[in-house]
């Protein structure tokens, strides 16, 4: 007799078939109100399983379903579901937050935020409302009680349910003011909590963006090197501009609130008179817009702390300095991009002005490949990658080599694909970078991941190949990591793609 199906079994099947009859549905010829219909049901269904896939998350992480990845929680769940880290982080987050939790004693504890777990099982409410609850919640002073918190959780909760996220947004901010309208609430301690600093970007100008909070202090330091080196002509030949620019200031500086005739406007001449002029003459060579030279300014400062090796002289091997890596090909043809070994990916143009213009006392290593992207061999009888190898992996490899991750160079240290223990060489064709947290799933345990180089033939001759585990993938075939190389996908298959 066949075993009996478990009840979550047979709901998973029938999620399937449900999901398989509304896509068999041609709905080419049907009405409008069934397609809204539709629409409107898909939605709920979609907000119902994100809230009951919350607790089904969290209490797979509290039966220790990850514990035996040799990964972070969140690492595994990145893994498993193919989503970025962060991501995983978040959810990970979340699901604590909308999940009952029960004590050490095995006393049941409501989730941390009932109402909106409830509103999102409902279907009532989406993810980007739970966002700005769980904003909200974060944001409050810890010295807001624990009964103002939960009141607060329900009342933008039940509100959740019938507006926007956007429109909830105002009225957190507005609630917000209310619970700490004379500022009381906020301290020094609390302030610095909130401090941080981001980079976003590339756009497709290949510009970043850079967001900022600090403090009265982090404040104040900026404003000082703003007003310092952000005069005009103070930082113009240190970061390459010249008359040709934008002459357009945009903030009044453009050498015209002077009189134009010599005199300074309230009838002063001779030594003052000359002193405006030049003041004038200064601002009229200085053709960078207020934001342009407050930019400079800090990016000057920053570059005056490398060059004093405050830093120290090296970071996992590699030295603190500017390190790019190019090919041959991009070089020649003066297009393409360079890439630092912090990741960031560099117009070629941008490249060769840096070249010439960059600080003196400020080291910059520039590793050229060829078209194959092929190392030099360097070669080393000791167990430690030199630097020159180190900078030749950069090169090639340009972070870690787990199929999908994203740590740059400056993140990552040399794996010998063959571990030295067992006989590997030192030798650069024998070395690869591996993030911490990648090198440690390779063991030989039932959860560990091996490492070879793709022979030639292969489709990824001479990239490193990740074998996961057998209880993951039984042929254990190898995979490469294309984050750093988004090249290779663009590519036409080659025709004997080889075995791995």
């Amino acid at each position: 007799m066949d075993a009996p199906v478990s009840p979550v079994t047979a709901a998973r099947a029938a999620l399937a078939g449900a999901i398989a009859d509304l896509a068999a549905l041609d709905t080419r010829g049907t009405g409008i109100e069934d397609l809204l219909a539709l629409v409107i049901d898909s939605e709920h269904a979609t907000r119902t399983l994100t809230g009951l896939g919350q607790t089904w998350l969290h209490r797979s992480v509290q039966a220790g379903a990850f514990t035996d990845t040799g990964l972070t929680c969140a690492d595994a769940l990145s893994d498993l579901l193919h989503i970025d880290l962060p991501d995983a982080r978040t959810r990970l987050r979340r699901s604590m937050l909308l999940t009952d939790q029960t004590t050490l004693t095995g006393d049941p504890l409501p989730a941390r935020m009932p109402g909106t777990a409830a509103a999102l099982r409902d279907g009532d409410i989406s993810l980007a409302h739970v966002t700005v609850i769980d904003k909200f919640l974060r944001e409050l002073s810890p010295a807001v009680d624990t009964e103002t918190r939960e009141r607060a959780e329900q009342q933008l909760a039940d509100l959740a349910r019938g507006i926007t996220p956007a429109t909830l947004r105002q009225a957190a901010t507005r609630l917000a003011g209310w619970i700490d309208a004379d500022g009381a609430l906020t301290d020094p301690a609390d302030r610095r909590r909130r401090r941080s600093f981001r980079i976003s970007g590339p756009d497709r100008h290949g510009m970043h963006t850079v967001v900022i909070v600090c403090d009265a202090e982090g404040a104040a330091t900026l404003e000082l090197v703003c007003e310092t080196l952000g005069k005009p002509g103070v930082t113009l030949d240190n970061n390459g501009h010249d008359d040709t620019d934008d002459g357009d200031t945009g903030d009044g500086d453009s050498g015209d609130a002077e009189t134009g005739d010599g005199e300074t406007g309230d009838g002063d001449t001779g030594d003052a008179a000359e002193a405006a002029a030049a003041a004038a003459a200064e601002r009229v060579r200085d053709p960078r817009t207020a934001a342009q030279r407050d930019y400079d300014a800090v990016f000057t400062a920053i570059t005056r702390t490398l060059a004093r090796r405050d830093l120290g002289t090296t970071h996992r091997g590699l030295p603190v300095s500017l390190i790019l890596t190019t090919t041959v090909a991009d070089l020649a043809a003066r297009a393409g991009l360079a890439l630092t070994a912090g990741g960031t990916a560099l117009p070629i143009a941008d490249l060769l002005t840096l070249a010439g213009n960059h600080p003196d006392d400020l080291d910059t290593w520039l590793c050229i490949t060829d078209l194959h992207d092929r190392p030099l061999h360097l070669g080393r009888s000791r167990r430690t990658a030199s630097t020159d190898q180190r900078l030749a992996l950069f090169a090639t490899d340009h972070g870690c080599t787990f199929p999908g991750c994203t740590a740059p160079a400056t993140r990552t240290q040399v794996h010998h694909v063959t571990d030295w223990a067992d006989g590997g060489t030192t030798d650069i064709d024998h070395l690869t970078y591996a993030c911490d947290r990648h090198h440690r799933q390779i063991h030989t345990g039932p959860l560990g991941w091996a490492t070879t180089t793709a022979p030639p033939g292969h489709r990824w001759a001479g990239r490193t190949l990740w074998h996961p585990p057998a209880l993951a993938d039984p042929t254990r075939e190898g995979r490469v990591n294309h984050h750093f190389h988004p090249g290779d996908l663009l590519r036409d298959p080659d025709p004997d793609p080889g075995s791995s």
